[in-house]
Parts: structure tokens; sequence; C-alpha cells
């Protein structure tokens, strides 16, 4: 059982690696692997590199497609990561950010930066989703303290869709007001990874890494919290301060991810039910292949988005619903079979 759970991560981590290499190979133009590792090297390291590689191709590596791969690499796990925290902590296969709330927070506070024009730099807008979607989460759990002082989840997950559609609603309303933003609102929120620099993926790194360590520390009680309310009654942990802190972990990631790239769904939630098929319920696994996977897929998904109407390219939020849809139907009907 050891050696076959080894042999998966063995092939997902190539399957990862496999995906970020073919990211940078592809594009308007088919590149050298070897030209992409001497341009590597050189600005990693200062190796020589050799002459025949012109300074165009070294920006096109270098500027364009590297910070495109990685950041798309990032949020797909940064996303599948929160999916993954959301349906254990709310014990609910179907939840996602989408579902209690968060995105929306976090799309509303970013869509009036972009409506007012206020934003001065890069790292503002990580900075403004993860305030929103907070928020938001706060307010959603608030509500459903209010309502049911045992936060059960399925108040959470009503509290979070109607927060949800009203803050849908009210950056529908704002964004017909203001219909000179109107374009640039509807292309930020079909998603996508085009023209997004190395300021990009340093800007929401710090929100990784905090998020990630914090949920990694939570990973035994997020295991107790799968067997239900009783039994964390029953071993000592705190219900709702748990919940609590690990949606504001999963808020802090998804506000992130879609500061820097838009709304992207589904990742987060077809990416939890692959890891946890292949590797059962222990969090201190499902995390971190969590974050593997969805960020492999995703970069695949980018790749998808690039080439199908080149020199176009399609929203990567609508090539994540076409494959994403069949893949979570077979998974989700094969379970329910049994």
């Amino acid at each position: 059982m050891k050696n076959s759970k080894l042999i998966k991560i063995i092939f997902i981590i190539c399957f990862a690696i496999f995906s970020v290499f073919l990211g940078i190979i592809v594009g308007g133009k088919i590149e050298n692997i070897r030209d992409i590792l001497e341009i590597i090297l050189h600005k990693l390291f200062g190796f020589n590199i050799d002459e025949s590689i012109s300074q165009t191709k070294i920006s096109i590596i270098w500027d364009i497609r590297l910070p495109r791969v990685l950041l798309s690499f990032l949020v797909g796990g940064m996303l599948s990561v929160s999916g993954a925290v959301i349906q254990s902590v709310l014990r609910n296969p179907l939840a996602s950010s989408y579902t209690i709330g968060i995105s929306s927070g976090a799309s509303l506070g970013i869509g009036l930066f972009i409506v007012l024009e206020v934003a001065t730099s890069y790292f503002i807008y990580p900075v403004v989703g993860f305030i929103c979607s907070i928020i938001t989460a706060i307010f959603v759990i608030y509500l459903s303290k209010k309502i049911d002082k045992y936060m059960s989840n399925n108040t959470i997950i009503l509290i979070g869709m109607v927060v949800s559609l009203f803050l849908n609603a009210f950056l529908t309303f704002v964004t017909s007001i203001q219909k000179e933003s109107l374009s640039s609102i509807i292309i930020w929120q079909m998603g996508s990874f085009s023209s997004r620099g190395w300021e990009y993926m340093l800007s929401i790194i710090p929100f990784f890494l905090i998020s990630i360590i914090g949920i990694m520390m939570l990973s035994n009680e997020m295991d107790i919290l799968t067997f239900g309310d009783e039994m964390c009654s029953a071993v000592g942990v705190n219900l709702n301060r748990t919940k609590v802190k690990l949606l504001i972990f999963s808020t802090i990631l998804t506000g992130a991810s879609i500061a820097s790239s838009g709304i992207i769904g589904f990742v987060d939630l077809i990416t939890p039910h692959i890891s946890r098929k292949l590797f059962g319920s222990k969090h201190v696994v499902i995390v971190p292949i969590s974050m593997i996977l969805g960020g492999a897929l995703m970069v695949m998904f980018d790749i998808i988005a690039r080439v199908v109407i080149y020199p176009a390219e399609l929203p990567i939020s609508t090539v994540n619903v076409l494959i994403g849809t069949p893949i979570f139907c077979y998974i989700f009907f094969k379970k329910n079979r049994r």
C-alpha cells in the first residue's frame, strides 16, 4: 500500500514538472527545451548562454512564458487547497469558495477598484481581494452564528449562497452604471493569465505561504472535523474556533488568487475529490497533493486556452468548466454507485 502511494506521488510530481515545461515550450512558436534550460540557468545563476539565443527569445521565455506558467500553477494550487479545506470544514463534497460567498466578496472589492481606477500597484489587488474576502467570510460566519449558535454546515452554506448572490448582483449593478469599465470587468471576471508578469506572481506569494503553513499546522484538526462535531468535542477540539481559522486561511488563498487572475472556478471543486480518491482522507497528504495536482491541472488548462483558437485565447474559466464538468460527473456518479 505504501509503495502504491509513493508511486502515485512520484507520478503527480512528474506530471507537474511536465506541465510546467510544456507550458513554457508551447506558444506562438514551439521553443527548444535546451534553450529554455539555458535561459533559466543563465538568469538564476549567471551561467553562460549560447550566442545563438537572441534577446527576444530570452525575453519571451523569461518575461512572458515562465511567469505566466508559474502564476497559473500557483493559482491552481491555491484554489485547490482552498477547496479541499472548505469541503473538509463543511463536510460537503460540493462546497467551495463560491458556495460560501468568499469569491464573490473578493470579486466585488477588486471590481470596484477596477471601476474606480484607484489601484496604483500590482500588489494592491491581492490585498484588496484578501480584505474583501475576509470581510465577506466574517459576515457569513457572523450571520450563521446569529441564526444558528452551533454554526451547522448547512447554515453556513445557505448564508454563503445568499450573500454570494447579493454581492454578484451588486457588482453587476455598479458595472452597469459605469459602462466605460464594463469591458474591463467582464474580461477580468472570465479569468486569464495573459500578460501576467513576475509582479503578479510575487504579489501573491506572501499570502500563499501564510495560508499553507497555517493550514498544515491544523491538518490534524481537519482530520478530526471530518468525523463530526461530537468527535471534536470528545477529543477537546474547539469546533467553532478551528472552523473560523480554516475558513480564514481558505479566504486568503481565494482572495489572492482571484486578484491575480480573475474568477476561475471548478479546479477547487474537482482536485480535492481526485486527491482523496487517490490518497484517502489524511489532510497532511491531501493538502500538498491538492496543491501540486491543482497547479498542474491549471497549467494544462491554460495551455489549452492558449492554443485552441490561437492567436486569440479562450477564457481559462471556460476551459476549466468544459473539461472539469465531465471529470467531476465521472467521479461523483462512480462514487454514488458504490
